[in-house]
């Protein structure tokens, strides 16, 4: 019986063979081959061939399977100069499929005898198979960027891998690695960071997402969530055209130092406010909240916030107060009836915190990517205070000095202006 012919072959009749650029917390999965002989030692992005009848991208959910006994999903594609794929042989090429891993954990005894997380900056430091090696690289640079502000970090250096044009003579710069804090496109409560690259000023960073091919897009030009699998999430520092790096150019980052601080403690202000106000306003509630905060008080910040705006050693947070809100139990009328005598009950709790002093951190459970999930941790009174956030703050609350709220109707609910200092 003659065999089933190949269902996926390239125009010039070359066999589709398929690799996995598996991704997890910005590093890239590497395995190391036990056969043949002649490549024994030496790695690989696991993969293999596919069956007759057999689409791409199920033939490499099947084969990373039965290599490492996990469960991945295919989120997208690293292109190669062959109509999108990579040279293999003169009868082959490597079509490389960006995964990540749903379910399992790898396990090297299957089909190698070791695999590596390679972080961006370690994907040349093991021997890649010949036809593997370019493909590494190129999936090594669309690792999302590490970053280093969560940390409290204002230093450091990274390696351009995109420089993209904008408009109005201005061109975005990534790098793997950078301590700058960008503007978040999905909820853009805290300004990006500002400072300087190599010298070059850097006017402005934001969250950038690249696609399959290569584009990155910025800011209203997004057009999923942040932290889409199917993107590579990037901070893109905005230049001045003429200031440009190229792509591969080792560069030092500066982040303005005082500019951050400012509003750091305008950060780490608003989230004590919203913690004194959710324990102010327990009294205007009459039926069980939808969620608490971690210090067991309704959590109104999360439940009515409608916008956040960071600011230099202060905040402005706006709430709706409607109907819905209304039939969820809090007593919005009330509240702002006695709207002067809460806010003197919440500066008295914010003093009462900030004489105390307590360690602010931000963690990101060890990933080191800008889409990690950051969560910042206050031990105040009854705490700790837990509040996802993707933002800087200060290291100790008693460096914040006073801090003080105020309340004011708005149209759709309040509005609550902190200031600090």
């Amino acid at each position: 019986m003659t065999p089933p012919a190949a269902t996926h072959v390239t125009p010039d009749g070359r066999r589709v063979v398929v690799a996995a650029a598996v991704e997890r917390g910005g590093r890239l999965l590497a395995a190391r081959r036990t056969r043949p002989e002649s490549l024994v030692g030496r790695w690989e992005l696991p993969g293999g061939k596919i069956e007759p009848g057999e689409e791409p991208s199920a033939a490499l959910v099947r084969e990373l399977r039965e290599e490492l006994a996990v469960d991945v999903e295919v989120v997208g594609r690293v292109p190669g100069p062959l109509g999108g794929d990579w040279p293999l042989d003169d009868s082959s090429v490597l079509r490389v499929l960006r995964v990540r891993i749903e379910r399992g954990e790898p396990d090297p005894a299957l089909a190698h005898d070791e695999i590596r997380w390679l972080g961006p900056r370690e994907t040349r430091d093991v021997d890649w198979l010949d036809a593997d090696s370019a493909p590494a690289a190129a999936a090594g640079a669309r690792l999302d960027t590490w970053v280093d502000f969560p940390a409290g970090a204002v230093e450091g250096s990274g390696v351009v891998t995109v420089v993209a044009p904008m408009a109005d003579d201005r061109v975005a710069v990534v790098v793997d690695r950078t301590p700058f804090h960008p503007l978040d496109h999905g909820w853009p409560d805290q300004p990006g960071d500002t400072g300087l690259l190599d010298g070059r000023p850097v006017l402005d960073s934001l969250t950038g997402a690249l696609d399959d091919e290569g584009r990155l897009l910025v800011d209203a030009e997004i057009d999923v969530r942040r932290g889409d699998p199917g993107r590579t999430w990037v901070v893109a520092h905005v230049l001045a055209t003429a200031d440009a790096p190229a792509v591969g150019d080792v560069v030092a980052l500066s982040v303005d130092r005082d500019r951050r601080t400012s509003f750091s403690r305008g950060h780490s202000a608003c989230h004590l406010a919203a913690l004194a106000l959710n324990e102010t306003t327990a009294r205007f509630w009459s039926k069980e909240p939808s969620r608490r905060d971690s210090r067991g008080f309704p959590f109104l910040d999360q439940i009515a916030i409608q916008v956040s705006r960071i600011e230099p050693d202060g905040a402005y947070d706006a709430y709706r107060a409607g109907k819905s809100l209304r039939k969820a139990g809090f007593d919005a009328a009330a509240f702002l009836a006695e709207r002067e005598a809460i806010a003197a009950e919440a500066n008295a709790l914010l003093a009462a915190w900030v004489a105390r002093g307590a360690v602010s951190r931000v963690d990101t459970g060890g990933d080191p990517t800008l889409t990690a999930r950051r969560t910042w941790f206050c031990d105040v009174p009854g705490g700790p205070a837990v509040i996802p956030c993707g933002g800087t703050h200060v290291a100790d609350i008693a460096s914040l000095g006073p801090v003080r709220v105020a309340y004011q109707p708005s149209d759709e609910g309040f509005e609550v202006l902190t200031s600090v200092g």
